[in-house]
């Protein structure tokens, strides 16, 4: 379910900055912020849940946003946000690190450090919250790309990054094309794949490996417990080498099991044998709990309900 919730200055009552001020602590973690529009300050920020993590679009007049030692030594929680700038731009400084991050860029930071957003033009983005924890089964030191743009101007898989945080809007979450956790996992593929090194050398030994990943998808993909955390300590890899070898083969886990659980379904829509079981037999059989999501995810699949395809193909 999409739980939405909206701060808005237009809630305020004559101090649209002190609103702002409350609405980015609630909304993110402790912090300050200043601006020269003062008490007639304008901003709106709308916040989505996408599996473990959460995405904030962001609109509102310039501002200086900073994080303070004392204002973390008052967190009681950490994240990492990642900062994909829609209009005009931002300028970061963290670690002694300072990124001028154009329009269609990104930028990671640690809320763990203090950091310094100026907006000068004002601020127009979609900020990524990613769980510590989380962002770690994919980077192993994500501290260490802080304040450094991605984007268009850097090419490579960080330009894909930037591209694939583009097309998330507030409007379009009633209609993923993929469940929630796939399309948070999307994102940790290609932050990794950013982030991270050169593929080492001993490629013949991913293939393989890929394919025995596969194979499992194939073989257990009725299993409603099958997670890419047990798929892999099955194969003695780690969750993050498991997600990598997806990614860098242009899809993800998620993906492709759901793939092999509809090409399934769909086989058995096109068996005579199988006329006898109800839709949420065949949708238990392949794998999914809920017989709704099941239809949701076949009809984007092959353009028809399942019981219309049934009928269709035979």
């Amino acid at each position: 379910m999409n739980q939405q919730q909206v701060w808005s200055t237009a809630e305020a009552q004559g101090n649209g900055l002190g609103y702002w001020v409350e609405a980015i602590c609630e909304a993110f973690l402790k912090m300050s912020a200043d601006s020269t529009s003062g008490h007639a300050f304008s901003g709106r920020l709308e916040q989505h849940p996408l599996g473990a993590l959460e995405l904030n679009f962001i609109q509102a007049d310039p501002q200086d946003v900073w994080r303070t030692k004392r204002d973390i030594g008052r967190s009681t929680e950490n994240h990492f946000y990642l900062l994909h700038i829609r209009r005009e731009r931002l300028i970061v400084r963290q670690r002694g690190r300072e990124a001028l991050v154009e329009a269609g860029n990104c930028v990671l930071v640690d809320s763990k450090e203090p950091f310094h957003f100026s907006f000068p033009e004002g601020d127009f983005c979609l900020s990524t919250q990613l769980p510590e924890h989380w962002l770690k089964t994919w980077l192993p030191a994500p501290e260490d790309l802080v304040a450094r743009q991605w984007g268009p101007s850097s090419g490579g898989w960080g330009a894909v990054l930037a591209s694939a945080l583009g097309n998330f809007a507030p409007h379009g979450f009633d209609d993923m094309p993929l469940p929630a956790s796939a399309m948070a996992e999307q994102i940790g593929a290609l932050l990794a794949l950013a982030g991270g090194k050169s593929r080492p050398a001993n490629t013949s030994h991913r293939a393989a490996m890929l394919r025995r990943l596969r194979s499992t998808l194939n073989d257990q993909f009725q299993s409603a417990a099958l997670t890419p955390a047990s798929v892999a300590h099955d194969h003695g890899v780690s969750v993050r080498y498991l997600h990598m070898l997806f990614a860098e083969a242009g899809t993800s886990f998620c993906t492709e099991l759901m793939v092999v659980r509809l090409d399934r379904a769909s086989t058995m829509l096109k068996d005579r044998r199988f006329n006898g079981l109800a839709m949420s037999e065949i949708a238990w059989r392949c794998g999914f709990k809920d017989p709704s999501h099941f239809a949701r995810l076949f009809r984007r699949r092959f353009g028809t309900a399942p019981l219309n395809y049934q009928k269709a193909v035979r």
